[in-house]
């Protein structure tokens, strides 16, 4: 497979306070959560780099490229979220990157900076034996799906509850009423809140290469002690 057919894309929101991590800031300093998500974002996006594969990110809001390549650098393509909703989104992302001469794409979120570059690997991979990939995450949502250009189905991402822990089960039940062969990755748990935070915490202590800017931010601010 050639790297350069393939792309994985980011869905990634404008480091602004107040418009990231909002279940975060019911109990940190926004100021906290905005440059935690600074450096979740920075730690998947060099996995993917490492990976060699196309990235794409595609941002919310609008007007806030600016801020995007000012903070992730011009190197990458920015592309705005166009749509109504999550769903729509996403179908329209894919849309735009098939119609740029992709022929492989995954699309994935923010919010697991210690989501394994072996995992995005296997995604594309597994592209070319079956029509759809997903990750599910441990809340019942999703943080990974993908798809080849000819397999493509943009009706799964209609109708669905965002935001709920039922749009895993309904997602799968889509692909399997439609005869759609999808490989099922590793379960992810998504940073949400601050519990997830504390779990993630507690796994970069022991693993900090998991995660390094964030390991680094949190050890900067103290919510990381290391004896």
């Amino acid at each position: 497979m050639n790297n350069k057919d393939s792309c994985i894309i980011v869905f990634a929101k404008a480091p602004i306070i107040g418009h990231v991590k909002t279940r975060l800031a019911t109990d940190l300093d926004e100021t906290v959560v905005v440059n935690l998500y600074r450096n979740f974002v920075k730690d998947i996006i060099d996995k993917i780099t490492d990976s060699g594969h196309v990235l794409k990110i595609f941002y919310d809001p609008p007007g806030s490229e600016p801020l995007m390549s000012d903070w992730l650098g011009t190197r990458h393509a920015y592309f705005l979220q166009k749509g109504p909703d999550l769903g729509q989104k996403m179908a329209n992302a894919f849309s735009d990157v098939f119609n740029q001469g992709i022929v492989r794409a995954i699309l994935i979120g923010t919010d697991f900076p210690d989501l394994p570059g072996k995992i995005l690997t296997d995604a594309m991979l597994s592209l070319e034996t079956h029509d759809a990939v997903i990750g599910p995450a441990v809340d019942g949502g999703y943080y990974l799906i993908g798809f080849s250009s000819d397999s493509f189905f943009p009706e799964i991402f209609n109708n669905m509850p965002w935001g709920t822990s039922a749009v895993y089960q309904k997602t799968m039940d889509v692909f399997s009423s439609s005869g759609i062969s999808v490989h099922q990755l590793l379960k992810w748990r998504d940073i949400d809140n601050y519990d997830d935070l504390k779990n993630l915490i507690h796994s970069l202590k022991d693993h900090p290469q998991k995660a390094p800017k964030t390991y680094s931010y949190l050890e900067n601010i103290g919510m990381i002690k290391n004896n």
